[in-house]
């Protein structure tokens, strides 16, 4: 069924329809569903809970901490999984039920619990984001290896699960605060809108389990080989991947950039208009050009492929924030330039998936084994770290330029307003930069179809 798909621009046969991308879409429900919730955890500790801002802070860091180590020891295990239903898919099947425990776990805090709130805080914060988030992310990330070798329809299956993701992100970050006052404002709303999407997320792990099939994936002695290598070892041979290095800090960056151009505007909001409640206007406007960005990203990975598509989004992030720069306080060069940095993010986040999986085809070249799973787990691991360094930095930064006193009701100062456009302009600028920089040496998909061709012709005995 598969030949009346033809090949892609590489000479590659094409594998997926339609359904296909939209069943392994909806597997994302679950992933953003558990981030995003995870992400208003403070808030809803200090705020419906009556917990401590500090020690929050600090249960929550300690939480982190677990969750930054267990994806590459995900990878691994993927590597080793070998069942009828194949290497990733089964975790998949796994993960339906804890997904859903998970997120309503995460909100059922016991009442007069005292000091006990704090462990079951930390404890349902590990279980959630560290094991559950983690034995999704990287099956599932992994198993757009094992669907298709063509890059275009790497492409195009990250295109559809980041405007699942976005999607449900967007819907949260406007719903959220009015559902729950709609349903009592209080634990019990938190509560129900959890089981809410718990069972969604449980659906669509679901629809992605059943309607999902490997079917590439090393067989026989390959595997053997593949499930035998410690992961001190494939650790190494991946620092020795230039090309993995290069996406994996090309991920550190997009995640900082991204994680600042969704919470930082908030600040200039603040401080530079004097109404908080521009950040809404900064994230309806933001609405259109991510539109635009899904609904044109596939033509554009079609016609210029993965890296190119990286690198042109790389470059129109920094004529976004260039133009900023013209007037930093400028309301309409805000929305015009931010618009633009947007738009950019799309493409981005869209190629990334599939250009950390092609890394994996030096793995096989150097060592004999792609070891997807743990070529993969970066793709999870960037994420975490990114979008980690990137809320730290957005704290580190106001508190360098002052903004604690401002929050207490002080002046402005110079000081907190060049802290303000750092966040805002200054370091996305220079996140876009780094990413170009590293694209304008990135040369794996022009040799990519050789390297396929050379790696089956080699092992296919």
């Amino acid at each position: 069924m598969s030949t009346q798909l033809g090949l892609d621009k590489d000479g590659i046969q094409k594998q997926l329809h339609a359904k296909d991308y939209l069943t392994d879409a909806v597997g994302q429900i679950a992933l953003n569903s558990i981030s995003v919730m995870a992400g208003q955890m403070t808030y809803f500790y200090t705020n419906k809970v009556g917990m401590a801002a500090a020690t929050v802070g600090t249960v929550l860091l300690i939480a982190k901490v677990f969750d930054a180590v267990t994806d590459l020891f995900m990878g691994k295990i993927v590597d080793k999984t070998n069942t009828k239903d194949g290497k990733a898919r089964p975790w998949i099947k796994r993960m339906i039920l804890p997904a859903m425990l998970a997120i309503i776990l995460l909100f059922t805090v016991p009442a007069g619990a005292g000091n006990g709130r704090y462990v079951y805080a930390l404890i349902t914060n590990v279980f959630a984001s560290a094991i559950v988030y983690t034995a999704i992310a990287v099956p599932y990330y992994t198993m757009m290896a094992y669907k298709t070798k063509s890059s275009e329809e790497k492409g195009k299956m990250g295109t559809y699960r980041s405007a699942v993701g976005y999607a449900i992100g967007v819907g949260l970050g406007i719903g959220l605060i009015p559902i729950t006052t709609a349903l009592g404002d209080d634990q019990r709303a938190w509560i129900i809108l959890a089981v809410v999407l718990g069972i969604l997320s449980a659906v669509g792990l679901f629809v992605t389990y059943k309607g999902s099939k490997e079917i590439f994936h090393e067989e026989g002695e390959l595997a053997q080989k593949e499930s035998s290598i410690p992961i001190t070892e494939g650790l190494k041979m991946l620092v020795h991947n230039p090309y993995w290095i290069k996406i994996t800090v090309f991920g550190v960056c997009m995640n900082i950039m991204y994680a600042m151009l969704m919470a930082a505007p908030i600040y200039f909001a603040q401080c530079v208009v004097g109404n908080p409640g521009f950040y809404s206007t900064v994230n309806t406007v933001n609405l259109i050009p991510s539109v635009i960005g899904f609904l044109t990203v596939g033509k554009i990975i079609n016609k210029f492929g993965l890296a190119k598509t990286a690198k042109y989004a790389s470059i129109i992030g920094i004529i976004g924030c260039a133009i900023r720069l013209i007037a930093p306080s400028s309301v309409v060069t805000c929305l015009v330039g931010g618009s633009i940095a947007m738009f950019a993010t799309i493409p981005l986040i869209s190629v990334l998936p599939a250009m950390v999986l092609n890394t994996s085809e030096v793995n096989m070249k150097n060592y004999g084994v792609r070891i997807t799973g743990m070529t993969n787990a970066s793709n999870s691991f960037v994420g975490k770290i990114g979008s980690g360094l990137g809320g730290s930095a957005i704290g580190w930064v106001l508190a360098a330029g002052g903004f604690d006193a401002v929050a207490a009701g002080g002046e402005v100062t110079s000081s907190v307003l060049t802290s303000v456009y750092a966040l805002n302009i200054y370091i996305p600028m220079i996140a876009f930069i780094v990413m170009l920089l590293i694209l304008m040496r990135y040369d794996l998909e022009d040799k990519l179809p050789q390297l396929m061709a050379e790696n089956e012709a080699k092992y296919s005995a």
